[in-house]
């Protein structure tokens, strides 16, 4: 049954792939009494955001946001190779892309999980840049969930950091830090469109500084505009 998968998935997640991210990645998670000082915001659900930096990431939100289980939407690509039932199983569900009719039963499928008090994370810059160190435009339609389902949004952003001890045995790549913020809250009072106006542009700010990129420095942004984008790794 789901339930036995969930309980040996939990298990595994715990025993071998938590200490792994550790092992491999250095995982550091900070901020975690945002997340414990406003449990009572979650009762009904919530939605995290984070940008996507590399392969393993939805993996590190799960580890930051235990014991809770989350859902989140990943292109179809992630269920075509030997890591799809790890996908899968923490919570993935593939985006049809070629099927209006599919997308809208996805839409529908996804605002009945917010209905019913679920955990969704989105990553909304909308595709991966393996380690990207800027945070890149945010997609609105997060936000636009948000308001519409009165959801709290917890920021989340990883950053890097340079290698030491053990961890360079593994590979050259930065070690991972991922940082929650403080949860954003929808006014419901507002009009939708100001509140997700608000949301977007407040996520994107607390996004950058968790990520060490603060209004002083050159690639500090206030305007969510790709164009002020390169790939650089």
């Amino acid at each position: 049954s789901r339930r036995v998968k969930s309980f040996f998935f939990a298990l595994a997640m715990n025993l071998i792939v938590f200490p792994l991210l550790r092992l491999t990645h250095g995982l550091k998670i900070h901020g975690k009494n945002n997340y414990k000082e406003n449990k009572k915001l979650f009762k009904n659900g919530a939605i995290t955001i984070s940008n996507h930096v590399f392969k393993w990431d939805f993996l590190c939100v799960i580890k930051a946001i235990r014991p809770h289980l989350v859902r989140f939407p990943a292109w179809q690509t992630n269920f075509e190779g030997s890591e799809a039932n790890l996908v899968r199983w923490a919570g993935g569900m593939p985006i049809p892309t070629h099927d209006m009719k599919a997308m809208r039963r996805f839409g529908r499928d996804f605002e009945e999980l917010l209905e019913s008090g679920k955990w969704i994370h989105f990553f909304p810059e909308g595709s991966m840049w393996y380690f990207y160190p800027d945070i890149r435009p945010l997609k609105k339609m997060v936000f636009k969930y948000a308001v519409k389902f009165n959801r709290p949004i917890i920021p989340m952003s990883f950053s890097f950091r340079e290698r030491r001890g053990i961890t360079r045995l593994f590979t050259k790549k930065p070690c991972v830090d991922l940082h929650i913020g403080a949860p954003l809250i929808p006014n419901a009072q507002a009009p939708a469109y100001s509140e997700i106006d608000r949301l977007h542009a407040e996520a994107y700010d607390i996004m950058q500084k968790m990520a060490g990129i603060t209004p002083d420095m050159e690639n500090y942004r206030t305007v969510q505009d790709l164009e002020n984008y390169q790939k650089t790794m």
